[in-house]
């Protein structure tokens, strides 16, 4: 038997008692299974306040339960908040928490969940020492931006109340039309005050140290980065308690710290039960399996600004119309054009934000419009500085694209550039670093919403790797984050789209889909394309 899946066969069943629920008699509702998954790194920290990646979030997304869930669909629905309601001027939202969900970890801790709880969590997700690094992203909460700056220290002034044990009041210093969905993210999940103080410290970093009042609670959490016998894994239980009053279908997870470069093969070889592949890796997957496809990702030209000759808009533009879409998408039949730096995926108040904008104005293949512009600011240009620029691409696919593109840059303008195909980590870091003069920038959002796209260009963002800045194009998007309406939401969005188009801080090329694939046997795993999380609540197997 191969090695690795020996190991995660006895990992799974040291750590779970399961005999109860295979029985030979029982009718195969698909219940009481144990689900597998690999994740590529060790999580850095299971505290929702402080966790910031996808490893962190899938297993926070198993073992807490904010007010509110994320369905399938993607519409809202109620979590640990059975009712509630939103004001008229859109400032105060009042939950009725329900009264029969709890904390409990893998040694002995039960107590009852409350609106204490979420005061508390929203409390330390602003206090200064946290660096919470989503902390910004719920400024919006009435008193949140003064208790991060440390200018209010009373947690009585922070515009989240508890009315009562089970009655919670927040409210807002401005509309926020994307605020109800917000609750269902890690950095809104509750905390208990008592667990995180007695931790001291450690909350969140050890399996005796993170509490769940969620689906499922950490039994073990196993990682040795010297480990050559593939035991490194995190293995969730059934939280018992909360399944006396919601349906928990899975008896266990268990998470296995894995190589990217195993996801495929372990999937293939049956040793988990789901997948997350992107356009070229679904060839890899071949089989009888369940397929979920996303249009989550846009994929275009940037170009960094420190670069002497991308400081004259015009031969930026000059370059975006000398790139020819048609004969980049005939090259690449298995991608679509892109509409836009927003991708057909993401959607407002359940309204695909693409079919109610439409698309957005792209300037297309020019070339007489594109010589006649850079004859105009010829003399104003480095002309030295025309032969050796670095093109960083992320996989073959742009590399095709680019290619096209810079066929007609040397032929027409005489720009002569080198490409270099990088591997993830080296693309991430050259991206980081600024070590390239043009990108095929890969564009995703970490939740649903055109903010999570346009927000990687305003001068705040980390992610703003090309320093674009553009004072019109922020007033456009902080607009559209505090509009009173989803309609005015998403017009204040497309302006501020085009203003990126219209300046050259992203050329959309065209659309990347994401696959999930779950076997046959298998239903109801919940893949979230944005967070790149999964939640298996209501996973079912059937033999």
């Amino acid at each position: 038997m191969n090695i690795k899946l020996f190991v995660k066969i006895i990992a799974v069943f040291t750590a779970l008692t399961i005999a109860a629920t295979l029985t030979a008699c029982r009718k195969d509702d698909g219940l009481g299974r144990i689900f597998k998954y690999d994740i590529s790194a060790n999580p850095t920290t299971l505290d929702p306040q402080q966790a910031s990646e996808p490893n962190s979030n899938t297993i926070i997304a198993n073992m807490f339960t904010g007010l509110v869930e994320i369905a399938q669909d993607g519409s809202v629905q109620k979590g640990a908040a059975e009712d509630y309601s939103v004001s008229k001027d859109g400032l105060t939202y009042d939950f009725k928490i329900r009264r029969d969900i709890y904390w409990i970890d893998g040694g002995g801790f039960e107590k009852q969940c409350t609106a204490n709880d979420f005061v508390f969590g929203f409390w330390r997700l602003f206090l200064p020492e946290t660096e919470a690094p989503h902390a910004r992203d719920y400024f919006c909460i009435k008193n949140s931006c003064a208790v991060n700056e440390g200018s209010i220290t009373d947690i009585g002034k922070l515009g989240v109340k508890a009315k009562s044990d089970f009655e919670l009041e927040i409210t807002l210093e401005y509309p926020n039309p994307r605020f109800l969905s917000m609750l269902a993210e890690p950095p809104a999940m509750p905390c208990c005050e008592e667990y995180f103080k007695n931790a001291q410290g450690r909350y969140g970093l050890s399996a005796e140290c993170t509490p769940s009042n969620g689906a499922f609670y950490l039994r073990s959490w196993t990682f040795d980065p010297y480990s050559i016998t593939d035991t490194n894994n995190l293995i969730l239980g059934k939280n018992t308690k909360n399944a006396e009053s919601r349906t928990i279908c899975p008896s266990g997870l268990n998470f296995f710290i894995e190589d990217a470069e195993d996801h495929i093969p372990d999937f293939k070889n049956g040793d988990v039960s789901c997948i997350a592949v992107s356009n070229n890796e679904k060839p890899l997957i071949k089989g009888s399996y369940s397929v979920y496809e996303f249009n989550n990702i846009t994929c275009g030209l940037v170009f960094n600004s420190n670069f002497a000759l991308f400081k004259n808009e015009n031969f930026k533009k000059s370059l975006c119309m000398l790139t020819d879409r048609g004969a980049i998408m005939n090259a690449l039949p298995e991608y679509e054009k892109a509409e836009g730096v927003v991708p057909k995926q993401v959607s407002i108040d359940g309204k695909s934000y693409r079919e109610t904008n439409g698309a957005a104005a792209i300037p297309e293949y020019n070339v007489k419009a594109a010589t006649d512009l850079f004859s105009s600011i010829s003399s104003q240009l480095d002309k030295t500085l025309l032969t050796g620029a670095k093109v960083i691409v992320p996989d073959t696919a742009a590399q095709t694209a680019v290619s096209y593109a810079m066929q007609e840059w040397q032929r027409e303008l005489g720009f002569y550039c080198t490409v270099k195909v990088l591997s993830e980590n080296e693309y991430a870091k050259a991206l980081r670093e600024g070590d390239f003069d043009i990108a095929v920038l890969e564009l995703s959002g970490k939740y649903n919403s055109p903010s999570a796209y346009l927000e990687q260009f305003t001068r705040s963002s980390s992610e703003n790797y090309t320093h674009f800045y553009n004072a019109e194009f922020e007033e456009y998007l902080n607009k559209a984050e505090e509009a009173a309406s989803s309609a005015e939401s998403a017009a204040l969005y497309l302006k501020a789209e085009q203003t990126l188009i219209d300046h050259n801080a992203f050329y959309p090329l065209y659309y990347k889909n994401e696959y999930f694939f779950t076997s046959k046997k298998g239903e109801d795993i919940i893949y979230n394309p944005f967070s790149k999380t999964v939640n298996f609540a209501l996973a079912k197997l059937h033999k």
